[in-house]
């Protein structure tokens, strides 16, 4: 059985606490004091849940021992019943005023008595049950606010913050912020090398907000270095970013990216734009063009999607503005946007300062359009700066295509005739670049696909001045067209076993040929010197 409630009972008759402790001592454990004075210590020491309080005291009266029990920190949430023969409209007013929960006049009703009891009494235990679940609350809001804020410096701990610049590196400079609107957010950008000579960097943002925004944050995060670390092909990257985030996503979430990999070395950015915010290249005269191309849609919505990329060459002294859309749809008090308008005015006014000052004041100037507004959205900007690499001027040239679906090899000879008439490439070159194209194409299109549709198939062309450098890459079974056996020419042709002929001519024609299996890729490396025949 629980314990019963207490009450104070303040008389200075003892005929009076006799008439309410006879009425009440049935159901209640009851204290008495007899003074002003002795209410007050009885009170503190006592703790009752209810005071009935008489008003004519010799010494203090009942108004100033009511009007102390509020202002006392251990006794101000007990309830305090007037019970007085001062039953003027004035007085009971006086009694609210001082902080008296109910007046009775005497004498008393026993029944209306005992109900104003057990109604003040049913009101403690009401206060008591919403202060108990409050305190259950904040102490699983402060529990989940501290865990939240570990979520968060965990995953800004993720966000690499060593940002290099031409003080340590002469071949460019970088730095970005991330602001999240909440604890935890979607919004995330890396950057990291591949190899010496090519920096791979990113800048991403999450469907939705909280928990599940930061875990596909993580994941996507992880799985674009995990796929960068086996292609520079930006196209192939998102490719299989898509294939894993779409795979069982209940959660219909996804993420939008602007992924670039840079060639140190001359400067140009290879990039697959998925869904995302229009980057910005600032010029050397502080004029802005924007790269609007889309290569593809958010990565995670659609299985099946063959994204596409392009290469934009930056010159030394160039910045590349990556950033979300918590920019661009900052809100103001009044509800106005901050706009990629205003972000180009922003850029231009600042006039090509370095990456760091850049992103600050871009920053800066989002906050103070905001004013007072709640920032709604998380807010990411990254400013890559190419300073120029050593020998540049030596640096390769790339271009990368890539075909769903052919059906024959004419199709990437075309474009090769494309690449050769703007890069003057000899015809000796020509021949025999086409002749192994040719060749290799066609063992691609009869074996690597057995009994579906065709996939996948990228070339890529790097030039130097001394070499061309052809990939040939597809999406089919391992295949090495390397392993074919190498004919015996010396044999007559009636007497050679079938097949291996076309393999041991592309040997013949290039200056160097491999094959390597990754990434679910079958890729066939050409070499040939420039120069020759």
């Amino acid at each position: 059985m629980p314990a019963p409630y207490s009450i104070l009972v303040v008389d200075d008759e003892p005929v009076n606490i006799d008439v309410l402790t006879g009425l009440l001592k049935k159901d209640y454990r009851l204290l008495v004091a007899k003074s002003g004075e002795r209410a007050l210590e009885t009170a503190r020491k006592g703790q009752p849940d209810l005071v009935l309080l008489d008003i004519m005291m010799p010494g203090m009266d009942g108004y100033e021992v009511c009007r102390r029990l509020k202002a006392d920190a251990a006794t101000r949430d007990i309830p305090v019943i007037f019970v007085t023969a001062m039953d003027q409209a004035g007085d009971e007013a006086r009694g609210f005023e001082v902080g008296a929960a109910d007046y009775l006049a005497k004498p008393v009703s026993a029944p209306v008595l005992r109900a104003r009891v057990k109604t003040q009494l049913a009101l403690v235990q009401g206060r008591r049950k919403l202060q108990a679940a409050y305190a259950t609350i904040k102490a699983q809001n402060e529990r989940m606010e501290a865990e939240l804020n570990l979520g968060r410096d965990i995953q800004m701990s993720m966000m690499p913050q060593d940002f290099p610049d031409i003080s340590r590196n002469e071949r460019f400079s970088l730095y970005a912020c991330l602001e999240a609107a909440h604890e935890l957010g979607g919004d995330f950008y890396d950057f990291f090398y591949l190899g010496d000579d090519r920096l791979c960097f990113c800048v991403g943002d999450v469907s939705g907000k909280g928990v599940p925004a930061a875990l596909f944050m993580a994941v996507s995060k992880t799985l674009v270095r995990s796929a960068a670390r086996r292609s520079t092909s930006t196209a192939a990257v998102l490719d299989r970013v898509n294939v894993s985030l779409s795979a069982d996503n209940d959660g219909c979430m996804f993420v939008t990216l602007f992924l670039a990999v840079c060639d140190l070395r001359s400067g140009v950015v290879t990039c697959t734009n998925a869904g995302h915010n229009p980057p910005f290249v600032i010029g050397l005269d502080g004029g802005i063009r924007r790269l609007d191309a889309r290569h593809g849609p958010v990565a995670g919505a659609l299985e099946g999607v063959a994204y596409r990329e392009e290469q934009v060459r930056l010159e030394p002294g160039e910045t590349l503005l990556l950033f979300t859309d918590g920019v661009t749809e900052a809100a103001s008090e009044d509800g106005e946007l901050f706009s990629g308008a205003r972000l180009e005015n922003h850029v231009q006014q600042v006039a090509q300062p370095d990456p760091e000052a850049l992103v600050k004041s871009i920053v800066s100037a989002v906050h103070d359009f905001e004013g007072a507004a709640e920032q709604a959205d998380d807010i990411t900007v990254l400013a890559f700066r190419y300073q120029g690499g050593q020998g540049s001027g030596d640096a390769p040239v790339t271009e990368r295509e890539r075909w769903q679906g052919l059906r024959s090899s004419a199709t990437v000879i075309a474009w090769f005739e494309a690449f050769a008439d703007t890069h003057a490439l000899d015809e000796a070159v020509r021949r025999r670049v086409k002749l192994v194209l040719d060749e290799l194409l066609a063992n691609a299109l009869a074996y690597a696909w057995p009994g579906s549709p065709t996939g996948a198939v990228e070339v890529e062309m790097q030039l130097t001045r001394g070499e061309l450098v052809i990939t040939l890459a597809d999406d089919g079974v391992p295949f090495n067209p390397l392993q074919a056996p190498r004919p015996d020419v010396r044999q007559p042709l009636a007497e050679r076993r079938p097949g291996g002929l076309g393999i041991h001519l592309s040997r013949e024609l290039m200056d160097g040929l491999s094959y390597q299996r990754s990434d679910g890729w079958n890729r066939v490396t050409l070499r040939i010197r420039l120069g020759g025949s």
